[in-house]
């Protein structure tokens, strides 16, 4: 029997080129099927109470998960629980050449928000057949105008027969106040920028999270998370190079794909 599958996207980082803008910008996706979007309900209600997150705000990891102990306490929950998926995308900008997408805001934000869709649908098949019914939900951004870059994704997954884009049931961008699940990514994409962003005054980063998720993180059948679950832009270096990838000797470190 088929069965609806929901995917939460949410941003780490900005697509800004200025001294102040991050050195990264990616997405976090989070494919989970109807059990597994109440298990992360119950973890984000958790972790609403234990932060002390006022009614009608949205449990962010900028504002309410600031310190080394809630975020660790976050990542516990989280590990624990069965039948979540995540897939990272994302691209380190100084590494990116002149005139790419890095250069045009728009560009940048669809093209890594149309990877974040190929990863996620399909992890989406891998997990829970060609025939379940997939609805996206990305989260939506203040200003900008989604219409084009929903566009883009369909006529790019359309274009491409390897896409399974026939699972695609809706493609939304919603507030994260909507849904518990998008506040769940957004702690997702936290782990991964504490892990790759250095960031306090020594510069220092916190892989600790990012390796307490990694069981949820997409693998291939030869459980290997390149591409399918860590999508690291312009080359896979960015990912297999870093202390928290647990691999060791990787063949594909070297691959440009940007």
């Amino acid at each position: 029997m088929s069965r609806d599958v929901y995917v939460y996207v949410d941003e780490t980082g900005d697509r800004g080129t200025s001294g102040s803008a991050s050195p990264i910008f990616g997405m976090a996706a989070v494919i989970v099927d109807e059990d597994g979007a109440k298990l992360l309900q119950a973890v984000v209600q958790k972790l609403r109470v234990a932060f002390k997150v006022p009614d009608g705000e949205v449990l962010s990891w900028k504002r309410y998960v600031k310190n080394h102990d809630r975020r660790k306490y976050a990542a516990q929950l989280l590990s624990k629980l069965n039948g979540v998926h995540v897939c990272y995308v994302w691209a380190h900008k100084d590494e990116l050449r002149e005139g790419s997408y890095r250069d045009d805001g728009k560009r940048f934000y669809n093209w890594v928000a149309y990877r974040t869709y190929k990863a996620a649908i399909w992890t989406a098949k891998y997990e829970y057949g060609a025939d379940a019914r997939v609805h996206f939900r990305f989260g939506h951004v203040k200003g900008f105008d989604h219409g084009p870059g929903k566009a883009y994704i369909e006529k790019e997954s359309q274009a491409d027969p390897k896409v399974p884009d026939h699972m695609q049931e809706s493609l939304r961008w919603v507030s994260a106040d909507r849904y518990a699940e998008s506040q769940a990514a957004d702690l997702y994409g936290g782990f991964l920028s504490a892990a790759i962003w250095p960031q306090g005054s020594f510069g220092m980063t916190e892989s600790m999270y990012l390796k307490m998720a990694w069981p949820a993180i997409r693998k291939g059948p030869n459980g290997c998370a390149i591409p399918l679950g860590l999508f690291a832009m312009p080359d896979y270096s960015l990912a297999t190079e870093s202390d928290w990838f647990p691999c060791g000797e990787c063949p594909k470190k070297a691959r440009r794909i940007a």
